[in-house]
């Protein structure tokens, strides 16, 4: 039996592309009913790429929900969405603040036409500013992009969309605490920024350093940017990551590469060459080799994979990880916790105005 606090609970999920499906997908694993409201075409994201079921982006982050089609550019589109809201005790949306006046869905509005409705605005700068934001813009703008970037200084930016994610899981949990809150009277305008996202959970210790007027070391790559040795580092058939710049990890992995010995801070100063050491010793083994010993010495350490061979890793490890297959043969995301042993059902993403579908392993 999953915990299920949200069941009987409507949600209505204005939104596309990842972070607002991800919160209303979220408020879905936990029992609430989601009619996620598409125009015509559809959620922007059934057009990315994909295969035989569709787009993988799409079937991602919208499992468990009803699709229902409205088109908001006409009066009988807008009625009829504002007839769902009335039903509803919350409101997904993430999008762009400008959309949402020329609906008259802004905060203001949202309160005095819904007064019952917990709306959960996602944007990129907040509810008081109308720019454009996508998850990499927030990474450039947040100072991630900087944070990230690679050793010789230019910038880099993460391709798994880290902002959107997370702005999801914080709007998700802060929609379900909102509705939860048995001394809530009325309803409440969630706005969450995915600016402020981005600075509390890739920035972390670094937002903190920054706002003391503490420098912030230059981009290190692959490399850990708090301890050393610490990072990925080449085999004879691939790459290995060793977490081995804590000093009782240092003490276990030095007795194998003899380099010359040096405090924390010495190491994390001279990180490349300390890396150069690693690397020369990890150089003419195999990866497999090198985490037998790893794993001897009792160091973290962790192969580099291709995502297919991670993937059925993970599979193997616990039963209905990663994925989970339906009869038609379709792979549907795999909630990733387990309640005494039980794992939360999920159903496939819906057709364009349809419901959702049994989910068969």
């Amino acid at each position: 039996m999953t915990p299920q606090p949200l069941k009987g609970r409507r949600v209505v999920e204005f939104s596309q592309f990842i972070a607002g499906p991800t919160a209303a997908q979220m408020l879905a694993d936990y029992g609430a009913e989601v009619i996620k409201v598409e125009p015509p075409r559809g959620d922007g994201s059934r057009a990315l790429p994909g295969g035989a079921h569709g787009s993988a982006y799409f079937r991602s982050f919208n499992t468990s929900k009803d699709s229902h089609v409205l088109d908001m550019a006409t009066q009988d589109g807008q009625a009829a969405f504002a007839a769902l809201l009335d039903g509803a005790e919350a409101l997904i949306c993430n999008v762009a603040p400008r959309a949402l006046k020329k609906l008259s869905l802004d905060p203001e509005n949202l309160r005095r036409r819904f007064p019952h409705l917990v709306a959960t605005l996602i944007s990129g700068f907040g509810q008081d500013d109308d720019r454009s934001c996508m998850d990499t813009i927030a990474q450039c703008e947040s100072g991630f992009a900087w944070m990230n970037g690679n050793l010789d200084g230019t910038p880099r930016v993460s391709t798994s969309w880290p902002v959107d994610f997370y702005s999801g899981h914080y709007a998700g949990m802060a929609t379900a605490m909102a509705m939860l809150d048995p001394v809530r009277e009325g309803g409440m305008i969630v706005d969450l920024s995915m600016m402020e996202v981005a600075s509390a959970m890739l920035l972390g210790p670094a937002a903190v350093l920054a706002a003391e007027g503490m420098p912030l070391g230059a981009p290190s790559g692959n490399r850990d940017r708090a301890s050393a040795p610490s990072g990925i580092y080449r085999c004879s058939d691939g790459h290995v990551y060793i977490y081995g710049g804590l000093d009782a990890y240092w003490r276990a992995l030095n007795t194998e590469i003899g380099a010359p010995d040096a405090s924390f801070a010495e190491r994390l100063e001279r990180a490349g060459e300390y890396d150069a050491h690693v690397e020369a010793w990890t150089g003419d083994k195999t990866a497999q080799d090198v985490l037998a010993i790893m794993a001897r010495l009792r160091i973290p350490a962790g192969a580099v994979r291709h995502p297919a061979e991670a993937l059925d890793r993970i599979r193997r490890l616990r039963p209905g990880a990663g994925v989970t297959l339906h009869s038609d043969g379709q792979a549907i995301p795999a909630y990733p916790a387990l309640f005494d042993g039980a794992r939360i059902a999920r159903t496939p993403a819906p057709p364009l105005a349809g419901p959702n579908e049994p989910t068969e392993d």
